[in-house]
């Protein structure tokens, strides 16, 4: 290898650093800024990350980031961010920006629908974040950039172990100031591993459900297959742009809601579609915008089966069963926002804005065999006089930094009101402030202020019209810096907070009247540390990541514990440039136990289970030359069987994780 070979490598390896040093951020303030003077805790994970570690999809780079809690049930992501666990409901999903948090649950809906070739950069903003973003952003933020922006044109190829396989293109088209980016990819898998087979007929570990001793126990009937198609699209001309997101994705159950046989689980299509067009607009030297007009729409489609004599029946295959068919939509919301930044002066700045919109929630209908055929049911508690709602907020937001030679102070200060139907106003702060001594490190206060409002399936059998929202309250202490010592370049993120979050709903049961309605009741603190080192020494790179979280007590089973939330993780990244053509690096996830509610097996009430700690090892192999790289990537290679608690029931107990498997990757730029 000549020496010039090896500075070409050298260059491309030191490439994901020197983005990181330099990397601005847009998810913490709704503009331009860099990482370490962002307001609030930001992780950036890059294009050269993605590459490096050999990343497959946004589940596994959520991995990568110390504080982000998930518990994979081989469908949709279900999780949270700093010790706060459930449906991904307390988290704000964006794609490039613009939310696609799901209608119909608040749900930040993630499955293999953004594979890593449809990713430019991930951005990650922990903690309440309402004030700018509205609705659901109680725990955190999640910004995926799409590679729209990129200007490439690449096609790429995956196949795998359980029938795993996927495709996905990257245009770009320019002429003149008008430009128009594609991006679509297939996604296609099985997901029949003989391990998940083996854990679906164990009762013990698996379902602990009280249908069980009518359950189908043969593993050769499993199946779990998932399809997903993603487009992206967007035109920009000098005039205006317009632009779309697009899923569609079958199997969004996986083994986590399954019928009586317990293996055929659900066949469903789930899917949405969001559309925008907008204009850019500057007015005068200080004041610049954006209006926008986004249309966002989804609809669910499930087959499950169901049976007539279960009562009677005292083995499986005296069941009498036939599938049922539960439709939700489609559901629409059209939204109106517009954003507009005041440059008051040097330092200084105002963002203020107004979002407005009107949703539309699809009725739930079940088609059901009755003795008289097929209806069509709507159930009794679905709260059809909800199913329209209107929504309005206006927000702002004040910047202001003060220079005194190299020392730098900057505050940001922002308030949102947000009014909507069918639930209480809201005035949403947050206050940050930003101490540099120097430009290579800082020191971050922040206070803020979410708040989630309730879906159309909280709003059952709410005793009156109206249902309050949930609340999260953030205090932050965060020091960030990038620093060299012996020739080794770091940059470390370091954070302590404390997060409050109030009125939960819970269902509660009448003793008298036996009838279910939703209450509001409860709060729950967690407190915790979470810190990211990342660094760069001649051809290796790494980060260590770090968390601990001490949650609220829980009662549950007759005992006061913590539970579904591993108390620390440990995430080490290692990588090293052979030479300009290879690279090798691993990941390693260490998560601590966790204890979980479940059924007693084979009795009545519930008891406490303990779901060992575990550690798995990823690798990742890449060889680039020219425009086409080659990869072979190998999860869990130590074979680790290993799971993830259910913090959404007391059965299933837990939910088993892939064995090791490999992939193998192509792509190609042109």
């Amino acid at each position: 290898m000549t020496l010039a070979q090896a500075e070409e490598g050298d260059a491309l390896f030191a490439m994901s650093f020197e983005e990181l040093l330099d990397q601005d951020v847009t998810v913490a303030a709704r503009k331009s800024e860099s990482w370490l003077a962002s307001s609030g805790t930001v992780y950036v994970i890059n294009r050269s990350d993605i590459e490096r570690y050999g990343w497959r999809d946004l589940k596994e780079i959520l991995a990568s980031v110390p504080n982000m809690d998930y518990f994979y049930q081989w469908s949709w992501l279900p999780g949270g961010q700093r010790g706060f666990t459930g449906n991904m409901s307390g988290t704000l999903m964006l794609i490039d920006g613009r939310e696609v948090q799901n209608l119909l649950a608040n749900e930040a809906f993630i499955m293999n629908n953004f594979p890593s070739a449809r990713i430019e950069r991930v951005e990650i903003l922990q903690g309440p974040n309402s004030t700018l973003y509205g609705g659901n952003a109680t725990q955190g933020v999640i910004n995926v950039i799409t590679r729209l922006d990129s200007g490439v044109n690449q096609v790429s190829l995956l196949v795998g172990d359980a029938g795993t396989r996927h495709g996905h293109g990257l245009f770009h088209y320019r002429q003149g100031e008008v430009e128009l980016a594609v991006s679509a990819s297939y996604f296609e898998s099985d997901q029949d591993y003989h391990e998940i087979r083996e854990f679906l007929v164990d009762d013990e570990a698996f379902s602990r459900n009280g249908k069980d001793a009518l359950r189908n126990h043969n593993p050769n009937d499993f199946r779990n297959q998932e399809k997903n198609i993603t487009l992206d699209s967007r035109l920009t001309t000098p005039w205006f742009y317009l632009g779309n997101n697009l899923t569609r994705t079958t199997n969004v159950s996986g083994i986590e809601a399954v019928a009586f046989d317990y293996i055929t689980g659900d066949d469903a299509y789930r899917g949405y579609s969001s559309y925008y067009v907008g204009k850019n607009l500057q007015s005068g030297a200080n004041w610049s915008g954006n209006v926008e007009l986004s249309y966002f729409r989804e609809y669910k489609e499930k087959y499950r089966l169901s049976v007539d004599n279960s009562d009677q029946a005292t083995r499986y295959e005296e069941l009498a069963l036939y599938t049922e068919r539960e439709d939700i939509g489609p559901s629409d919301r059209i939204r109106l926002n517009t954003q507009w930044t005041y440059q008051a002066g040097s330092g200084q700045d105002w963002i203020l804005g107004y979002d407005g919109w009107r949703t539309k929630i699809g009725r739930k209908v079940k088609y059901r065999r009755t003795a008289e055929g097929i209806k069509l049911v709507t159930p009794d508690s679905w709260p059809t006089d909800k199913e329209r709602s209107d929504k309005h907020a206006v927000f702002g937001q004040y910047s202001r930094s003060w220079r005194f030679g190299e020392r730098t102070l900057k505050v940001n200060a922002g308030l949102r009101y947000h009014r909507q139907d069918y639930t209480n106003a809201s005035w949403l702060p947050r206050v940050s402030m930003v101490y540099q001594p120097n430009p290579d490190q800082a020191l971050k206060l922040t206070y803020g202020k979410a708040f989630r409002p309730p879906t159309i399936f909280e709003f059952d059998l709410v005793v009156d019209d109206k249902i309050e929202s949930q609340s999260m309250q953030m205090y932050e202490l965060n020091w960030s810096s990038k620093f060299s010592w012996h020739g080794v370049e770091f940059a470390n993120i370091s954070a302590l907070y404390s997060m409050q979050a109030k009125n939960f709903y819970q269902k509660v049961q009448d003793p008298n009247t036996q009838i279910w309605r939703t209450i509001v009741a409860g709060e729950h603190r967690v407190s915790g540390w979470e810190n990211q080192l990342r660094w760069q020494a001649q051809r290796w790179h790494g980060q260590l990541a770090i968390r601990y979280v001490s949650p609220d007590k829980t009662q549950a089973a007759g005992q006061s514990v913590v539970l579904n939330v591993p108390e620390h993780k440990v995430k080490l990244g290692l990588g090293y440039t052979l030479d300009q053509h290879w690279q090798i690096s691993a990941f390693i996830d260490h998560w601590d136990k966790v204890l979980t509610e479940a059924n007693r097996f084979q009795q009545s009430g519930t008891e406490i289970v303990t779901i060992p700690a575990w550690t798995t090892f990823n690798v990742n192999l890449t060889y680039t030359s020219g425009n086409s790289r080659i990869g072979l990537h190998i999860e869990n290679l130590f074979d680790e069987t290993y799971y993830h608690g259910n913090a959404r029931g007391v059965s299933p107990v837990k939910y088993i994780q892939a064995p090791r498997n490999w992939r193998l990757s192509w792509s190609y730029r042109f």
